[in-house]
């Protein structure tokens, strides 16, 4: 799945962003409080988050001086390849606990119901739940700031993110094997 393009509204610095992304690597570049971890969280509650979720979390995530009714809300869009072509969809989220909506259409049907919708991101990206996503998804900020130092060795973290030889992503991956273990 490539996300195409990604949509935020109320979520902390970013009251209305709408940032469309081009083919390839993206990489989020600018100085600290600009809100580049906010888009990471932003694309982890699009593909992951369960849209009734009321973890307390949620509400520290409203865009800074918000009302107390403003929420966050999430669409990305996306192209996935598969053996008829590419497809292009998108997934919105509106956080709001239990009155929390989410509307998807990817292949020619449209999902309003949460879990199917979580359960189709899930098939479509690999990516199970935030632990796993939060394990793979980034490269930390000392691992960049090596880059200029080591390129091999930013090279070999990313593989071993990407393989799943780091602690978080094994960690995933076992209870991923466990669960799908449980079920056959």
């Amino acid at each position: 799945m490539r996300i195409t393009r990604l949509h935020i509204q109320n979520l902390r610095r970013h009251e209305d962003l709408d940032l469309e992304f081009a083919r390839g690597l993206t990489i989020v570049r600018g100085p600290n409080e600009s809100g580049k971890t906010t888009l990471q969280r932003a694309i982890e509650l699009g593909l992951t988050r369960r849209v009734t979720s009321a973890s307390g979390d949620l509400d520290v995530l409203r865009t800074w001086g918000a009302t107390d009714d403003a929420r966050p809300v999430v669409r990305i869009e996306f192209e996935q390849e598969d053996d008829d072509g590419v497809n292009a969809g998108f997934v919105e989220k509106s956080f709001r606990g239990a009155k929390g909506t989410v509307r998807m259409e990817y292949g020619g049907q449209s999902v309003g119901d949460p879990a199917k919708a979580d359960q189709i991101l899930a098939e479509l990206t690999g990516i199970p739940t935030e632990a796993f996503f939060r394990s793979t998804a980034s490269v930390r900020h000392h691992e960049v700031d090596d880059l200029a130092r080591d390129e091999g060795a930013l090279k070999d973290r990313l593989q071993a993110s990407i393989s799943g030889a780091d602690r978080g992503t094994s960690r995933a991956r076992k209870k991923l094997e466990k669960g799908l273990y449980d079920l056959n």
